[in-house]
């Protein structure tokens, strides 16, 4: 079809959609195709219609064109069955006009496909079948000619509510977004289409409604459904200065929102034409399997010939009798029907449509079935530290006081750190609460520490070094806890008081929750290598790694340097995953066989690099992406070596005699159908494949 549309006056190109059903026709400015393009889908006996960018709306059609194949299918079978019961009753004349019937009821649409075919210089199933059935009507087979079109047309119905299924994905996701938008402008809530909202206006979302738009929260407090994007099942509670994104549900509260990205460019639209563009990418196996099958019709349609004509010729010149040429070319007959690959060219695509849509309903994005294929064979995964592994930013993990109370640590040093705008300064008021007093003469030296005064007293925060700067040779007692706090890789700052020590207070850029879980799962399903790549110190990231159970690390590497670690362990143990969030980890991610971004806080180089993306930052969803993958080409597999072993068996029963019509209809139409509900398994509703033990993926 793409090919028939591409010689359209004006069209420069055309892509068919196999996951979305959409047909993208690029075409000169000057022209408008769309009338020329129609007709060509229509002539196929298909709905076509404009696609509403926003909502996807189904294509609205006559009755005929959305119910005739059902109609004649229908009509088809009575006629089938009407002819069978006349020709019990032995009146076989009625009997080949009930059967011609069926035959002109059921064999309008392929002949019609098939006449479309072969101006397009193509041989399809349309052709094979038709020229099938005219040859059955010509040997006088009328029952078995009707009996084929009447399965085939059965089959096709159910191949095409089959996949129907792994074409809603897309319109489903387009459908979350309202058409309109309310706006407060001036003090007045106003009802706006999209497309007229400016980013930096803001929208209000009440109870019960969908955020039109990506932005973060000026006012109100609520619970958002956020499942649609990221998968995350229970809604996450937002607040003022909180993110939401289009798409999602308010279920709660009213919500006033400040827009940072047009509806074009928001989180769900991407989503949406990532999906697209990779329901478009081809997985290899899938290149491998068309090649064959290019080769493989032509192939089967020679044979057909040799079978139907060889034998009767080559028997009658050295005058042998090897049985009737009716039934050598009835032979011939079944072998053209064998002859199309319907169900191994469908086999792949399916399975790996259907993957993509559940990976999207679990929160990860997959940019095409070619990484779906590469996850199956992954032997080393390795994580970014900051952002990934961590939460991102730091915490206080420890407080120690020396002859006075943890909480007088943390209020003397939040007094000193409440002008200070460094990460760790936040950290500690966080934890602190608010601070004693506001500190006078306050000095801050960056990177090292800062003193004033507070109640009349000297009070000093900062590195040891610092301290030890300011009022002396630590004693040794103080030195070995910090020693101890640094070994476990905590950032330490120092608090003293008049020239006392008070304390030590030692922070960590958190692990994230489900870290440690992920990893495990990741051990559990056979990866040998699961490392971490930072660009921090030797002791923190050795306290990271064996928090976690990471089987090794990598520390202070520079971006080259991942570079350098990505490309070592791919050579030394096989295909790698690397994931990260920031530009620093571009490169590695773009080397990497499959590049995962974490994308809530990814930067926009990290996403256009990866391959992957975890909408909701759940490491857990790695594992799972990964036995989906695994599970993917089990069932590829499992599609392709079913299809060619029956194509083989009816092949060589065709050739001995031992095959019918119909029997060829179902190694074609009824395999078909087989290998598609074995790829829908994929689409399969529940939790991720193994997210409660990855490991269960191995095997399936």
């Amino acid at each position: 079809m793409a090919k028939s549309v591409e010689r359209i006056t004006g069209v420069t190109g055309a892509q068919l959609d196999f996951g979305s059903g959409i047909l993208q026709v690029e075409h000169d400015p000057a022209v408008d195709p769309s009338s020329a393009v129609l007709a060509i889908v229509r002539r196929s006996d298909l709905i076509a219609g404009p696609l509403d960018p926003h909502t996807a709306a189904p294509v609205a059609g006559s009755w005929w064109s959305a119910h005739g194949l059902y109609a004649t299918t229908l009509f088809s079978g009575g006629a089938l069955a009407v002819g069978w019961v006349l020709s019990s009753a032995g009146m076989r004349t009625p009997a080949i006009v009930a059967w011609s019937l069926s035959i002109i009821a059921g064999g309008v649409v392929p002949a019609r496909r098939a006449l479309m075919a072969l101006r397009m210089r193509s041989l399809d199933m349309n052709v094979l079948m038709t020229l099938a059935v005219i040859g059955a009507v010509i040997i006088g087979q009328f029952n078995e000619g009707a009996t084929v079109l009447f399965l085939f047309a059965v089959g096709g119905l159910l191949e095409a509510r089959a996949l129907a299924r792994t074409r809603s994905s897309v319109r489903d996701l387009m459908k979350l977004t309202p058409e309109s938008a309310f706006v407060r402008r001036k003090g007045i809530t106003t009802v706006v289409s999209l497309g007229d909202v400016a980013e930096g206006e803001t929208v209000v979302v009440r109870p019960g409604e969908r955020v039109p738009f990506d932005g973060v929260v000026v006012n109100g407090e609520s619970a958002v459904d956020e499942a649609a994007i990221t998968g995350e099942s229970m809604p996450v509670d937002k607040t003022i200065d909180d993110r939401v994104y289009a798409g999602t549900f308010n279920a709660m509260g009213l919500l006033e929102v400040r827009v940072t990205s047009p509806a074009s460019d928001s989180t769900i639209a991407r989503l949406i034409r990532l999906v697209e563009q990779a329901h478009g990418q081809q997985a290899p196996i899938q290149r491998l399997v068309d090649r064959f099958t290019r080769a493989y019709t032509p192939a089967v349609i020679v044979l057909a010939m040799l079978v139907a004509v060889g034998p009767p010729v080559l028997g009658a010149a050295l005058g042998m009798s090897w049985g009737s040429a009716v039934s050598w070319f009835y032979r011939g007959l079944v072998l053209l029907v064998v002859g199309c690959p319907c169900a191994l060219v469908i086999s792949t695509p399916v399975s790996v449509v259907s993957a993509i849509t559940r990976a999207t309903h679990l929160g990860v994005l997959i940019k095409g079935g070619a990484f779906l294929e590469a996850a199956a064979g992954i032997r080393v995964v390795a994580f970014d530290k900051t952002g990934t592994l961590t939460c991102g930013r730091p915490e206080v993990a420890e407080v120690m006081g020396l002859g006075v109370s943890e909480d007088e640590v943390l209020s003397t040093a939040a007094t000193l750190e409440s002008g200070s705008a460094h990460p760790l300064a936040a950290a500690v008021l966080r934890a602190a609460g608010e601070p004693l007093a506001r500190p006078v003469h306050l000095v801050e030296t960056p990177g090292r520490g800062v003193v004033g005064l507070c109640a009349d007293e000297t009070c000093i925060a900062g590195t040891p070094g610092f301290l030890a700067e300011k009022i002396g040779e630590l004693p040794v007692d103080v030195l070995t806890a910090v020693r101890r706090m640094e070994d476990s890789g905590l950032s330490v700052i120092m608090v003293a008081r008049a020239g006392r020590v008070l304390g030590c207070i030692g922070l960590a850029d958190t692990v994230r929750p489900e870290a440690r879980r992920a990893v495990a799962r990741l051990r559990r399903m056979g990866i040998e290598q699961v490392v971490m790549l930072t660009g921090d110190n030797e002791r923190t990231a050795g306290a990271v790694a064996r928090e976690l159970g990471l089987s090794g690390y990598r520390a202070r590497q520079l971006p080259e340097d991942k570079l350098a670690s990505v490309r070592e362990l791919r050579r030394e143990h096989g295909p790698i995953v690397m994931v990260g969030d920031g530009i620093n980890d571009a490169a590695a991610l773009a080397l990497a066989d499959i590049g995962v971004s974490m994308s809530a806080a990814a930067s926009d180089v990290a996403l256009e690099s990866a391959d992957v993306a975890l909408l909701g930052d759940d490491l857990e969803a790695l594992p799972a992406f990964i036995a989906l993958g695994r599970r993917t080409r089990t069932i590829i597999t499992q599609n392709i070596v079913f299809s060619i072993a029956v194509k083989l068996v009816v092949l060589l029963a065709a050739v001995v005699g031992y095959a019918t019509l119909w029997m060829a209809v179902f190694a074609d139409t009824g395999v078909s159908l087989l290998v598609i509900i074995n790829g829908l398994r994929l689409l399969g509703a529940g939790r991720p494949v193994a997210m409660d033990d990855a490991s269960a993926g191995i095997n399936e």
